[in-house]
């Protein structure tokens, strides 16, 4: 894997003063080089998929006299607190899609489609401040050495302690998934599963209470599944395929997988307008999505890129393994219901 070099070197501070002067026809890349005075910052999630855009987003545009600086985690309480003062210091965002529908001319400005290579990408996720830039799931990942000859296969089994006894992992957002899965589990068609039954859900829930761990990073993710910390796992694909590539014996269930993206968006009020669109084209172009697809479980948001051939990672890719089951997250419902799900997660966690 080939590092980020100098991945968080523009602070917001900092960066303020380089915009400032970029007259002056100097601008600061990842990578620490001066170049061009053309320059776009990005606000991204950073670890592998930084180190992807590096390697081939950035050198693009660089070739085109563009240099890309980054900032990592794409913070929204930043986001808001910058656009609101009226000196935003990033241009694009890495933003989930519900959040650029719910801020659409809040925190993200209305995007001009004629100056997006949108031919390629699926115009159902395609909204008004927001473009998708890969495709995943929520899955349930499971050791294979622990359930052997009797593995779970849904989220029922996933839900059900008494018959698949053992520790449950769960992301302690409401976003992730606690809530849907659960009720998929309780038999909710997945075409209905909007609005929420939080009451369905959290009785659901309650089942695994018990045995349920709770992680706030994708990091923690990863090493509980490496370590055998849990036997089951609200999973992320990415995290879940980074435990088994070191030597977790992990398998995953596409029975009723959560589909999502995650989407780019242009800040509000954005310096570097013109950049940040060549930018997001280059994110969402062919070969940074073929190289999303070669190292990571991702699909890409871009329909001519071809998948890797690496079965590990294959086994942990939405698009890989669709079975006809495969159940869509509502965004315009979590666009409206964000505050008010997340107010209903943290009651239930901490009651």
């Amino acid at each position: 894997m080939v590092p980020v070099r100098d991945r968080r070197l523009v602070s917001a501070l900092a960066l303020a003063v380089i915009v400032s002067i970029s007259a002056t026809g100097c601008f600061a890349t990842v990578g620490g080089q001066q170049g061009a005075a053309r320059g776009v910052v990005f606000s991204n999630t950073g670890g592998e998929l930084a180190s992807i855009f590096a390697d081939t987003a950035y050198k693009e545009l660089a070739g085109q006299g563009i240099q890309v600086a980054e900032e990592s985690p794409n913070n929204e309480a930043k986001l808001t607190a910058m656009v609101q003062a009226g000196t935003p210091t990033w241009d694009v965002f890495y933003a989930s899609p519900y959040r650029t529908l719910a801020k659409c001319d809040v925190l993200f400005e209305r995007l001009d489609m004629s100056r997006i290579h949108t031919d390629a990408l699926d115009p159902d996720l395609v909204t008004p401040c927001g473009v998708p830039v890969l495709k995943s799931a929520f899955v349930l990942v499971y050791n294979a050495d622990k359930y052997r000859d009797h593995p779970p296969r849904s989220w029922a089994d996933f839900y059900d302690p008494a018959n698949f006894p053992g520790t449950r992992g769960i992301m302690n957002y409401a976003k992730d998934a606690g809530m849907e899965t659960a009720l998929l589990a309780s038999g909710v068609p997945g075409d209905r599963l909007y609005p929420l039954d939080y009451g369905r859900a959290f009785a659901t829930l309650d089942r695994i209470r018990p045995s349920a761990r709770f992680y706030d990073t994708g990091a923690q993710q990863t090493q509980a599944l490496k370590s055998g910390e849990v036997d089951m796992m609200l999973a992320w694909p990415g995290r879940a395929y980074e435990a088994a590539k070191n030597g977790a014996h992990l398998r995953a269930v596409w029975n009723q997988p959560l589909l999502y993206t995650d989407s780019l968006g242009i800040v509000k009020g954005a310096r570097n307008v013109d950049e940040a669109y060549q930018l997001i084209n280059a994110l969402t172009g062919v070969p940074t999505q073929e190289a999303i697809m070669r190292r990571q479980p991702y699909g890409a948001a871009n329909n001519k890129a071809r998948p890797s051939a690496d079965p590990l990672l294959n086994t942990f890719v939405p698009t890989s393994n669709v079975t006809g089951t495969e159940v869509r997250r509502d965004n315009r419902w979590w666009a409206g219901n964000l505050d008010e799900a997340t107010r209903r997660w943290t009651e239930w966690v901490n009651r």
